[in-house]
This record gives structure tokens, sequence and C-alpha cells, in this order.
């Protein structure tokens, strides 16, 4: 099948930026210079490249991204080619023909003759060429006038912010003006289950949501401080986003009337919330390590939301308190991961809690919570693949965090690590080491397995949902490209600080399955 523009834009952002690349070179795409689309297609291809790289290599790849996207204005004058031309060119070091195509842009704007687009869009274009042209001050008061256009618009204000601190960057400009600009920031909430549900309590959490300017809360709806926090976030016109670690009935019985929660409460706030993430996969796995599977699911949420809008993700835990730490255990563990990360925090005391049910939950010491890395170097008929795995991965150092023996695979490997972020940083070094033994796919996920004994002579067997998923997941990643689950990109995003990088794109749904895919562009300091 002839690869299209639109399947070879679908591939690049999705993260595969070498089978994009391939297929549009082996179309002959790349030799086509009076066509303005595939002229701005390869201008995409290029900025994606340049945008990875620093010095000389990235100024370099920035011009020749310029030329194309020029190229596509020139054919056919528009907008969006001129603004990408002339960033791009700030970017290669070419201040004077970065103000030449902004100025070209605003020409097109004033005379109303670019290609149609949305009010919105029209105006942040003017605001990015008047930046770009040096008029930071009129660049600002055409942002204000933009996001007066489209108030809640807030991924297309987020691109526009991205865009503006790029340029900022590269112009050695403070960019602490942007912040009154962007989007409010993102909540993950937690606490107990028993707490007091007075008047008190209320008015601190609003006020910490409105301190902190909250405008989407991720977390679950168990009795106590989860629904009373639900509650509030909606108050004051917050998106809710719900995370279950099982379906809604089962989770109503084990973590609501079971706490004496009330369950009209519970299914208005369900009837309220902007999505709702019921964890059926592991149904049959151990409550508690789903509700650990659910937690990083709802902590991840809030920590991408908060990267897809250009803003920040804070915490509000509700807990009794022991020694200026929250007393209850799963309570602690969140506060203890969230604060490892250096975002914001707050931690709202409860008070001496009544005593009640305990936390339900089977045995914990078999079932683990596993991050899972499936490599595959070629499709399945190839029987030499294994082989040069092996003998690629013996010439790389040890992977770190190996939690049971490599699985071999007809084509591959399957590795399995005790964290997210290990999983991450091998998953990005072998991609890299791998790469010139020809195409590489890796696939990622994240559950609930038991590792056990195999009969018949030794090693070990990995069983769960998760175990079983990772091949389709495999089978829908593109050469060059690593797609993990939601899952096991939302317990990177989770457990990543602020100093540190993991870029995952969302790249739509597992196929037959309730499950996103993400995009893996790279992780690390």
């Amino acid at each position: 099948m002839t690869p299209t523009l639109l399947s070879i834009t679908a591939l690049a952002r999705s993260g595969a930026e070498e089978l994009a690349w391939r297929l549009f070179r082996s179309a002959g795409l790349d030799r086509i210079g009076d066509d303005p689309a595939v002229l701005a297609l390869h201008g995409r291809l290029r900025k994606d490249r340049a945008l990875g790289l620093t010095g000389a290599a990235r100024r370099e790849a920035a011009a020749r991204a310029a030329d194309a996207y020029a190229a596509a204005a020139q054919l056919r004058p528009a907008t969006y080619p001129l603004i990408n031309a002339a960033t791009l060119s700030l970017i290669a070091g070419d201040r004077e023909a970065a103000r030449r195509l902004a100025g070209a842009a605003i020409a097109l704007l004033d005379a109303g003759t670019g290609e149609p687009d949305t009010p919105y869009y029209l105006e942040a274009t003017r605001a990015e060429a008047l930046l770009l042209g040096g008029k930071r001050e009129a660049a600002e008061v055409a942002l204000r006038a933009a996001i007066a256009l489209a108030p809640r618009a807030w991924e297309d204000h987020a691109s526009t912010l991205r865009q503006f601190a790029t340029i900022l960057a590269e112009l050695a400009l403070d960019p602490a003006w942007l912040d009154a600009y962007r989007p409010p920031r993102t909540l993950h909430y937690a606490g107990q289950m028993r707490i007091d549900d007075d008047a008190a309590r209320a008015a601190a959490i609003d006020g910490v949501l409105a301190a902190e300017n909250i405008g989407f809360g991720h977390g679950s709806l168990a009795a106590g401080a989860d629904m009373l926090i639900a509650e509030r976030l909606l108050a004051r016109g917050a998106e809710l986003h719900v995370t279950l670690p099982c379906d809604r009935m089962a989770f109503l019985r084990r973590s609501v009337e079971a706490f004496d929660g009330n369950a009209g409460r519970f299914e208005a706030l369900l009837a309220q919330a902007a999505t709702v993430r019921e964890i059926g996969e592991e149904r049959d796995a151990d409550p508690v390590l789903t509700g650990e599977l659910a937690d990083a699911l709802a902590m991840g949420g809030a920590v991408m939301r908060a990267r897809q809008l250009q803003t920040q993700a804070v915490q509000l835990i509700v807990s009794e308190m022991s020694q200026g730490a929250p007393a209850a255990p799963n309570s602690a563990r969140l506060a203890r991961s969230w604060a490892a990360t250096g975002r914001p925090q707050h931690v709202l005391d409860a008070g001496r809690v009544p005593a009640g049910a305990a936390t339900p939950g089977g045995e914990t010491d078999a079932p683990q919570l596993v991050a899972i890395v499936a490599i595959s170097l070629c499709g399945p008929d190839d029987e030499t693949a294994a082989d040069r795995v092996a003998e690629r991965l013996a010439a790389l150092p040890e992977p770190i965090g190996l939690i049971a023996p490599p699985a071999w695979r007809a084509d591959g490997v399957v590795l399995h690590y005790g964290s997210a972020r290990e999983a991450a940083a091998d998953a990005t070094r072998l991609r890299a080491a791998l790469a010139e033994d020809g195409p590489v796919r890796i696939a990622g996920d994240l559950g609930v397995l038991r590792i056990v004994p195999a009969p018949f002579g030794g090693g070990t067997l990995v069983l769960g949902s998760a175990a079983r998923r990772i091949d389709r997941i495999l089978d829908v990643t593109p050469s060059t490209a690593v797609y993990f689950s939601e899952f096991l990109g939302a317990a990177l995003a989770a457990s990543t600080g602020t100093g540190e990088n993991a870029r995952l794109e969302p790249i739509g749904e597992l196929p037959g399955a309730t499950l996103s895919l993400h995009a893996l562009g790279g992780y690390g300091p």
C-alpha cells in the first residue's frame, strides 16, 4: 500500500519518526518540490528532528525545516507554513529571515488572504509573528486577545505557550510573563475513607483549590476524602476525572458502602465526572495492587494533563497526621511518591479518624506490580532475530531493575522490571543500541503479575493479563517506535521528577480493548 501524507503524519505524531522518514522517502516525496502539502509535511518531519537536537546540529536541521515550510508558502501563501518557517529560522540563528517571514504572515492576516483557520489560531499566529519581530508587549496584547476568543480552548493555548517558550529561549528573554496565560492547574487527590465530613474541612479544601487555580481533578471516589474533594472540585467548575480499580458496582460495595458511604452520593459524582476509567483488565488480581495501579493512573493522568496543557500538577491529600506526615498507609505512600518528584503538594489533617473496617485486600506476597518491556527486531518469520537480540544485549551493560530472567521470543525478548522508570530508561537505551541491527519495535505495559517457578525443568512463568496483553501492544507498534500502555505511561509520568524528561504522546486506543496507548519519544535527565 502506498503511504499517504495523512498516514505519514500520523506516524510522525505517534513517535515513529524514523519509519515516517523512511516511508516519506520510499514514496519519493522528498524529491517533490512543487506540492505545498508535501513540502509542509517535509518541514514537519525536519522540525520534529531539529527540536530533538542541540547545538549546531539543531540549527542546521532547523534551517532545512524552515526552507521546506518557506517553499510551501511560496507555492501557496498561507500563515501556517510562514509562521513555522519564521520560528524555525530563529532557531537556525537567522533572525533577519525570522522577522521577514513573520512580517509576511502578518501581511496575510491583515489582508485576510491566508488559509481559513479558527479565530483563536489566526490571532495567536499574529501574536507569534509579533514576538518574532521583537514586539513583546504587542505580542502579549495579541495573545490576550486570542485567548479571549476561545477562553476554554486549553490545548490550543498550550500549543501557543509551548511555541512562545521556544522563541523566548532563543531570544534569551524571560518567559515568566507567560505564566499569567497558562491554563488552570491539574490536581491528584486522595485521602482516608473515614473522615469527619464538615463545613470547616470543605472550606479548607476550597482554599487549596482556589490558591492553586485547579481546573482538573484526577482521583478515585472512595468514601470519605475522595468524595468530599470531588464535590469541591465540581463546585468550582473543575473537570473531574475518576479512576476506579475495578468495576463501579464492586467498588461501591468495597470502598463506599463498607465504610458507611452513601451510594446515592457516589452515583451522583460519577454522573458529573468528565471521564470514568474502570480497570476491568485486572479484575481477578489482588485488590490492593489493583488499587495501586489505579493510583498510578490517576497520578500520571494529572501529570500528563499538566504537561499537555503547559501548566502544573499539584497533589492534595486529606489524612490523619502523625509526626507531620499522613498516618493512613495508602495516603502516606501516595504522599511520599509525589513529594519525591518535587511537585507542589498539600496535606490537610483529617483529625482523629474513627475506627472502622480495614481496607480490603488479598495476599500481597506473590502478586507484584510489574513493568514489562517486549522487544522485536523483525517479523516472526525471521528465525535469526532472537539470536541477534541476544548478541546485542550481551554487549550492553546489564539491564537495571530486572526482577525475572529474560523471556525469549521468536523475534526478540521480554524483560520485566520493578519500576516504570527502569523500564523506560532501558526501552530508550535499547532502542538506540539495537537500531543499527535493523528496525526495532518496543512495547511496554504495567500490570499485576505473578512470577512463579516453571514446571518441567526450572525457569519462571509470568502470569497475568498484562503478560498476555503485551503481545497485542507489540503487534500494533510501528517499526522504530516505542508504545507504552496507559498504565505504564501514567506510572512513568507520576514517578518522573521535575528535572527529568519523559516524552509521551497519546496515539489512540489498542484495537479491541479499552486501553489507550502512548508513544515514548525518550526518557532521561
